[in-house]
């Protein structure tokens, strides 16, 4: 019995280190051009294991993408939004997706570089679970705009800002600290929830309808 669990724990400890090191390699160089040889150089693995886990390279990227978009979804809870006003839900979203972020810091380094391919290895799962979140803000710029605090605008316009904003943050997160620990940082290192909220207020700001009084 001991034997078996010290098996489990090996094998868990393995798949991990191999979804670890894929998230890294992926999201530096692409899917293209991450070799099987670049991941078990990176475990000290055999990169026979991947083969052994998941079956191929695309099968161990679309486990470290399944992984980390169930954990970006995971930190959004669209009750709790919803019980907010109209005009603090957009923030509220914005931090959950930075927390989500935080949670997979590879993910937005990874659809960076399926998109600019042009070959995307995305499969329509995960394709489908990323949509999720366009419906959140959707239904937050819908919502607001019956209510009459947002003006009309297109809700794909509105994601494409807060989604760019928040990946191109997360992506250049590892220079901003790196500059700020050699002290050669010329600018603020924003927290990324704060800077995530910060994104959110401007947007909500910048949809206000004209017949929306300002707070005093």
């Amino acid at each position: 019995m001991a034997r078996k669990a010290r098996q489990i724990r090996n094998a868990a400890a393995s798949r991990e280190a191999l979804m670890e090191a894929g998230a890294r390699l992926f999201a530096r160089k692409g899917f293209a051009a991450t070799s099987l040889d670049a991941i078990a150089e990176d475990t000290g693995l055999n990169k026979a294991m991947v083969a052994y886990y998941f079956g191929s390279k695309t099968g161990l990227y679309q486990a470290i993408l399944d992984q980390g978009v169930s954990r970006v979804l995971e930190r959004v809870d669209v009750e709790a939004l919803e019980a907010r006003p109209p005009d603090l839900r957009l923030p509220a979203f914005a931090r959950a997706l930075a927390r989500g972020f935080e949670a997979a810091p590879y993910l937005p380094g990874m659809l960076v570089q399926d998109y600019l391919s042009g070959e995307q290895q995305m499969r329509p799962e995960a394709a489908a679970s990323l949509a999720r979140n366009f419906e959140v803000t959707r239904a937050i710029i819908e919502r607001g705009t019956m209510a009459g605090v947002f003006r009309a605008v297109d809700p794909h316009q509105v994601h494409l800002v807060l989604i760019g904003a928040l990946v191109f943050f997360r992506i250049t997160k590892p220079f901003r600290d790196k500059m700020q620990s050699a002290g050669r940082l010329p600018y603020s290192n924003p927290d990324p929830e704060d800077f995530a909220e910060f994104i959110g207020e401007m947007i909500a700001r910048g949809l206000k309808s004209d017949s929306t009084p300002e707070p005093h």
